[in-house]
């Protein structure tokens, strides 16, 4: 069996991306950097740094079943994520509207939606995650069903929002042919997923973390722009906006090196973006 895989890699490297991503601008700040390192792979036993991640990832089913019993806990890309994406539903949804939640997990945004007076209908591959969103929201419909099969008639939706899903597919394409099908003409479409610089630091969904447990991971797919609107091409949708997310400061605190070294992971991001939110029409 090979080494463990602990906190002390992921603080190093996060150290390694901040002197790399700004070498040229400062020799005090990149000898500021270097100490760090050599601090940080001295090895000297140390509680926190030696803890073991060892990242495990799961299929979409199993890793979901596990994550719904804490998803609805703190979770700092989501409240980044929020302060785009409820600014946009509250222009679009009123009590006229029938709103899809795509992938709505434990029914986050349906509540969002239910609130704002929609008739809510929700669909997701994980039956866990769908009985906490009936549960939250007992007005709305809620389906086992996966994107590229919706059980929905075409034309039958007025708004569809999708936050951090469509990104656990290979191809976002199948998906929002699927939305093309089922939204009205005119209707709008809103994702949020994680943005490809999200992949430069090692971001992936990860969840649940139990010391002496292996850390639990779901893939993401990092879609770059031209796969968006590739299949906004083929599909037939017309792109109203992207609003590209920097790192924000709640994230920074999340992150395990940060307690130490604050400005390495605030250097590391940069001007970096953590997601992006893109708004879509049907003509």
């Amino acid at each position: 069996m090979g080494s463990s895989i602990t906190v002390r890699h992921l603080v190093a490297g996060t150290l390694g991306a901040a002197l790399l991503r700004n070498w040229y601008r400062d020799g005090d700040v990149n000898e500021q950097r270097r100490r760090e390192l050599v601090d940080v792979l001295a090895g000297d036993p140390d509680d926190l740094l030696d803890i073991v991640l060892d990242p495990t990832e799961r299929d979409l089913l199993s890793g979901y079943a596990q994550w719904s019993e804490h998803y609805d806990g703190h979770n700092p890309l989501i409240a980044v994520e929020e302060q785009v994406t409820i600014p946009i539903l509250d222009r679009l949804v009123h009590a006229d509207v029938r709103a899809l939640d795509a992938g709505c997990g434990t029914g986050r945004n349906a509540a969002l939606l239910a609130e704002r007076g929609a008739e809510v209908i929700g669909f997701d591959q994980s039956a866990e995650m769908l009985a906490i969103a009936q549960a939250k929201v007992p007005s709305g419909r809620f389906d086992l069903a996966e994107f590229a099969a919706l059980p929905y008639p075409d034309e039958h939706i007025d708004v569809i929002v999708s936050s951090l899903a469509v990104c656990h597919l290979p191809d976002p394409t199948i998906a929002l042919g699927e939305f093309r099908r089922v939204i009205r003409p005119g209707g709008t479409v809103v994702v949020a997923d994680p943005h490809p610089d999200a992949r430069a630091l090692g971001g992936q969904a990860f969840f649940g973390f139990r010391l002496g447990e292996p850390l639990p991971w779901v893939r993401n797919h990092f879609h770059p722009a031209s796969t968006w609107l590739r299949a906004c091409r083929d599909v037939g949708f017309g792109v109203v906006d992207c609003v590209e997310v920097p790192y924000r400061e709640v994230q920074h605190a999340s992150h395990p090196a940060f307690g130490r070294y604050p400005d390495a992971v605030r250097a590391a991001t940069g001007d970096l973006h953590g997601l992006w939110v893109w708004t879509f029409r049907r003509d």
